[in-house]
């Protein structure tokens, strides 16, 4: 996904010093990207004010009492609100997006989307291995306070029914990809896109996994974003990314239902602790399940091999620019608004000093 960067000039404007960028360039990408580090820190402002909201109303009792299906749906239309709704429209505010001219660009009818579907198994393949690494990686931070952001599992695992399992799969495969696609692979890579194709998949990736706040996703998160921009990019449209988005949670979705039915969650206690469990329909369902998801990770890591050692097949679109890699990616990770972003993203991500602070702070005047 590397691009040829080659240093062009107007006509009739040559100069001995051809190769410095232009002021206009320059300062426009320094706009953007400043644009895109305030956008940022709205999102992590957002998801601390969420993670207030509910710690102070589950300290003053406002959920006391709540069943399992009305805490899903109260989390669900919290995440929708806090983590969608409040961080895309800052961005569209932000960021200046001009959404009655681009919106039919970004849903416009896909170029190439059976073959770019075809690379669903390889992306998925390549996501997995990346999953197996961080699991590798959290037994360093076993027993240490950043073990909790490696913990992968508590989500699958979470669901006490399956009402609440349907509902998070309603959420995690329709209107996580609808609202994520238009953000990520809609407003952010549109908007530098005019600064190269690979600089802008890479930085959209990026964010996408800084928005998932935690060590066990981030990694994942960030290798389907640089999947899904390198389509998004060639197919021109973000319908065919939407539809992959989709796929890649349905599996995860349909495990957490799995998971929420008794047996399946007894039999694999059981099983933990080497006993036996009765084998129900749903227990074999599920075993099937596995092994399918199992296959066809396996058969996605052989096609991922396959298509990286023929990455020149794979190339984005080049776009010719001004600004090399280097100094792009060097005013990118400068602007102030993206330092105090990625601050935010490292502390949300570790330690949760700010939103600790405030609760302390929020806990003792009303003591």
């Amino acid at each position: 996904m590397s691009e040829e960067i080659t240093n062009t000039s107007e006509i009739g404007e040559f100069s001995e010093n051809f190769e410095e960028p232009k002021p206009s360039l320059e300062s426009g990408f320094k706009s953007v990207c400043t644009r895109i580090g305030l956008m940022m820190i709205v999102v992590y402002a957002a998801r601390c004010l969420c993670s207030v909201l509910i710690s102070v109303g589950s300290n003053a009792g406002w959920f006391k009492g709540m069943t399992a299906t009305a805490s899903t749906l109260m989390n669900s239309a919290m995440s929708i609100i806090f983590l969608n709704v409040i961080p895309i429209t800052a961005g569209l505010l932000i960021l200046k997006f001009p959404l009655k001219s681009k919106v039919r660009e970004m849903y416009a009818k896909p170029k190439y989307f059976a073959r770019s579907m075809g690379i669903f198994p390889a992306g998925y393949g390549l996501a997995m291995v990346t999953q197996i690494i961080t699991l590798l990686l959290a037994r360093l931070f076993a027993n240490t306070p950043l073990e909790e952001s490696f913990n992968a599992t508590k989500d699958l695992t979470s669901q006490s029914s399956i009402t609440s399992a349907l509902i998070m799969f309603f959420h995690s495969v329709i209107l996580a990809p609808l609202f994520e696609e238009f953000w990520f692979r809609g407003l952010v890579l549109h908007s530098l896109k005019p600064y190269g194709n690979g600089f802008a998949i890479f930085v959209s990736a990026l964010l996408f996994g800084l928005t998932h706040s935690n060590l066990a996703q981030f990694f994942y998160a960030t290798v389907i974003g640089i999947v899904l921009g390198y389509v998004a990019v060639q197919t021109h449209s973000i319908v065919t990314t939407t539809v992959m988005h989709a796929l890649f949670n349905s599996i995860a979705g349909v495990t957490t239902i799995f998971l929420a039915e008794p047996s399946v969650s007894d039999y694999i206690l059981a099983s933990s602790l080497g006993k036996t469990e009765k084998q129900t329909t749903a227990v074999t369902l599920f075993l099937v399940w596995s092994i399918a998801v199992l296959l066809f990770a396996f058969v996605g890591v052989i096609m991922a091999i396959v298509k990286l050692t023929h990455i020149e097949r794979y190339r984005v679109p080049k776009i010719q620019t001004e600004l090399s890699t280097g100094r792009r990616w060097g005013i990118f990770i400068s602007r102030p608004a993206v330092v105090i972003m990625l601050l935010m993203a490292i502390d949300t991500m570790t330690f949760l000093f700010v939103t600790r602070l405030i609760l302390r702070l929020i806990f003792s005047i009303t003591a």
